[in-house]
């Protein structure tokens, strides 16, 4: 079967829609299924349990650097949450804070506390693998409670977890003794609810089935047109 340059075209045209169709299908159905095994009764996708414990006063995040930019119209707040769910393995009581960068370096400067700069969970079979910076100091932090620096926080019984609505800015998680004294031995885990995900999915899969649909169809009239101009080929 001879085919035009134009026609050649047209096919090639053809097969890289059903590509970018199967993609956007596979996406979808990806997103679909998450919505279904991933997410926990609230509504939350949230990491593999992780246990730590350090010799520190504080355990924290590194900072995440939150830019909406020209999407900043979106009530994110709303839209996106994150949950910071901790128990205390010890008798302590714990508290789980957000806060931004500068006030963080401002409350945690003087002491030591370790920050969390690369955390592996993607392995379904090894256990999970945590890099900490350790930041060293000499003086003792006062009581996370009593300091009006927090964006939220939650003390006491932390295993229900603590929600936030992300916010542009640069925050950090800090983790740590209620009374603020040394030595912490946690286990923990981090989820995000995103209620758009479901919308999304949908969305996806729809959007490529339908291209899948069209360029099967359009290498069909090609193939077919090109018989019929052309019979004994």
């Amino acid at each position: 079967m001879r085919l035009s340059a134009g026609k050649i075209f047209v096919v090639i045209l053809g097969v890289f829609i059903l590509l970018i169709g199967l993609a956007l299908s596979l996406g979808g159905g990806a997103l679909l299924w998450a919505n279904v095994a991933v997410k926990d009764g609230d509504g939350y996708y949230s990491t593999r349990t992780l246990e730590i414990r350090r010799d520190a006063y504080a355990i924290t995040t590194y900072p995440a650097r939150i830019n909406f930019g020209a999407a900043g119209i979106i009530d994110w707040p709303n839209l996106v949450k994150i949950k910071v769910s901790v128990t205390n393995q010890k008798e302590e009581n714990l508290f789980v804070g957000i806060l931004t960068e500068s006030k963080l370096k401002e409350y945690l400067g003087t002491v030591t506390y370790d920050e969390i700069r690369e955390l592996r969970i993607n392995h379904p079979f090894s256990d999970p693998k945590i890099a900490y910076t350790r930041h060293t100091g000499s003086s003792e932090p006062k009581p996370p409670a009593s300091q009006d620096i927090w964006s939220e926080s939650a003390s006491g019984d932390v295993t229900e977890g603590l929600t936030w609505g992300v916010e542009e800015g640069s925050y950090s998680v800090v983790v740590m003794n209620e009374d603020g004294s040394r030595g912490l031995d946690v286990v923990g885990s981090v989820g995000v609810k995103v209620p758009i995900i479901f919308g999304l999915g949908i969305g996806l899969l729809a959007g490529g089935i339908v291209l899948v649909i069209f360029a099967f169809l359009l290498i069909y009239l090609v193939i077919s047109e090109n018989k019929r101009v052309n019979p004994t080929e």
